[in-house]
């Protein structure tokens, strides 16, 4: 009795509505256009009024760091002051009230692995398809000399390449998007929907495929595991990790520039490796689903203490609405946000891939 309370309460203090995940994703698209507009508009008062070049300003240093790291910032802040605003305790945002447990951490960091030297040998076949048909795939990353050859340099590219974009995407499509898209729809259809937000977000074609594994493996993780702890860390190891492979040459097979696709082997061989990246991925998230529903880490926050039952994770909550009915079912409110920010982001996404041929 005490644990339904508990979670009652729970429920109760979520002040996210549905409409709420449409309009944090508005506030994405228009601060990530925002900020680039600012910026050129800074670039062009410093040039004119220095008598440097337009090009020589856009390339400084500051400007670089300034371009990757005001979005994330102004996300970061935005998550606190939306959920002040809605009312949501920051802690109830971020955790639905589990302990933080090993396990999870541990799956979060085999995934980052799984998805780097499984998934990216069939990422860059993809890539390899994509450019024959003239697309011009870019794989480097700015200050990637710096990086290679300064410690200083290489800290600066974790902080704005790999933590901050982590920490601030999390926040917002885990911790805000994620939690209102499940006000009403049931388990399966919110991990979609979160992971389709998530890809068009990222405006690209030649990132769309591995973005859309790594979303649906982060928004599992949230689901399942209770806590955007989890895949904040998935997220980190995969940007960092993507630095240093991109940076440095590590291993070999990871780098698009030196894989040569010689025979039907080499094309067949990272097929495989993405099979067997899907085969164990599937096995870590039932067990994660598994050990959750063996009450393995959940405890009761008010006693300290594991509770000895708990309601099993349902990924097809028959109370809630599927993907395909979801249209039918939403207001004139939910329907103009939901519609514009996929008008918006589809038109930028297209904007982007038809510039890249």
């Amino acid at each position: 009795m005490k644990k339904e309370i508990q979670e009652k309460d729970f429920s109760e203090k979520n002040k996210y509505s549905f409409v709420d995940a449409f309009k944090c994703f508005l506030f994405l698209v228009i601060v990530t256009i925002g900020v680039s507009f600012l910026l050129q508009i800074a670039i062009l008062i410093v040039a004119s009024s220095t008598g440097k070049s337009v090009a020589d300003v856009s390339n400084s240093q500051v400007i670089k760091i300034l371009t990757y790291t005001l979005s994330p910032i102004i996300s970061i802040v935005f998550f606190f002051v939306f959920n002040a605003i809605k009312k949501v305790s920051n802690k109830e945002a971020i955790s639905d009230g589990q302990k933080i447990s090993l396990l999870p951490i541990s799956i979060s960091m085999v995934l980052a692995v799984i998805s780097i030297f499984l998934f990216t040998p069939f990422m860059n076949l993809i890539d390899y398809w994509f450019g024959k048909l003239g697309y011009v795939v870019d794989n480097t990353l700015p200050f990637q000399e710096q990086i290679s050859s300064s410690g200083g340099y290489f800290c600066l590219g974790v902080l704005i390449f790999a933590l901050l974009p982590a920490i601030a995407e999390e926040l917002i499509f885990r911790g805000i998007i994620q939690k209102s898209l499940s006000t009403k729809l049931n388990g399966i259809s919110t991990i979609a929907l979160t992971t389709i937000m998530f890809v068009l977000m990222h405006g690209a074609l030649q990132q769309t495929v591995y973005q859309a594994l790594v979303g649906i493996m982060l928004s599992y993780l949230v689901c399942v595991g209770g806590s955007i702890l989890y895949s904040i860390i998935l997220h980190f190891l995969n940007n960092l990790f993507v630095l240093l492979f991109s940076t440095f040459d590590i291993v070999g097979y990871l780098s698009a520039e030196t894989t040569v696709y010689y025979n039907v082997f080499s094309k067949i061989f990272p097929f495989l490796l993405f099979l067997l990246g899907v085969v164990l991925v599937a096995i870590l998230f039932w067990v994660l689903k598994y050990l959750r529903n063996k009450n393995f880490f959940r405890y009761d926050p008010k006693r300290k203490k594991k509770i000895r039952k708990i309601e099993p994770v349902i990924l097809n909550e028959p109370d809630k609405l599927r993907l395909k009915d979801l249209w039918k079912n939403c207001t004139y409110a939910e329907k103009i946000f939901m519609l514009t920010s996929f008008v918006l982001t589809g038109l930028i996404w297209l904007i982007n891939t038809i510039s890249a041929f």
